[in-house]
């Protein structure tokens, strides 16, 4: 970890523990961890400032694989938190990135390779349609990328879920469609 990353971290640590990150189960270790291999991967991928905070926030609300289908509205206090910290803008990526359904992730990607493509995002609570513009929505398949790249190191070796031969696929290709940074991350990370 470089040192600058090491100081921001230990600067939005008390925000995540004050949002509950530290306590929360994430696979086999807290939430927290998984926020923060997040938050490197995005720097790897030279992703801007606003992605990469964003990827340090992102299970603050919950997702879609985190929690079941059944969340609620999210508090305003607890956007609240996230926006004073991180700003408006990542605090967007968060909030659709806990909002949407992944079945309307996929979708949009194919939709957007297609010419004049446009993100077809659902929000999973109610089914209503998120307006995202593509760059919005490019952002949060690197932040999604990056989400299901941290994963890799505490699945490499589980016995229930190889991610490579569930996810390969399709994240390949996304990892392919953002840019060569994105998919020599992608390669470094699935092939070691």
């Amino acid at each position: 970890m470089m040192d600058a990353d090491a100081k921001l971290i230990a600067q939005y640590q008390p925000q995540l523990v004050r949002l509950g990150a530290h306590k929360v189960a994430h696979l086999d270790e807290p939430l927290m961890n998984h926020l923060i291999r997040t938050y490197h991967l995005l720097r790897e991928m030279e992703c801007d400032e606003t992605i990469c905070l964003s990827g340090l926030f992102h299970g603050a609300y919950g997702t879609q694989g985190l929690h079941t289908d059944e969340i609620g509205d999210i508090p305003t206090s607890q956007r609240e938190i996230v926006k004073s910290s991180i700003g408006e803008n990542a605090e967007q990526l968060v909030y659709h990135f806990s909002i949407m359904s992944y079945e309307s992730l996929s979708k949009s990607f194919r939709n957007i390779l297609k010419p004049e493509g446009q993100p077809c995002l659902k929000d999973r609570r109610n089914g209503q349609a998120l307006n995202v513009s593509l760059s919005h929505f490019q952002a949060l398949l690197a932040l999604k990328l990056a989400d299901v790249l941290a994963h890799t190191p505490t699945q490499k070796y589980h016995t229930c879920l190889n991610l490579p031969a569930e996810y390969g696929m399709f994240w390949e290709i996304v990892a392919e469609y953002l840019g060569k940074k994105y998919m020599s991350i992608w390669n470094k990370t699935i092939n070691g």
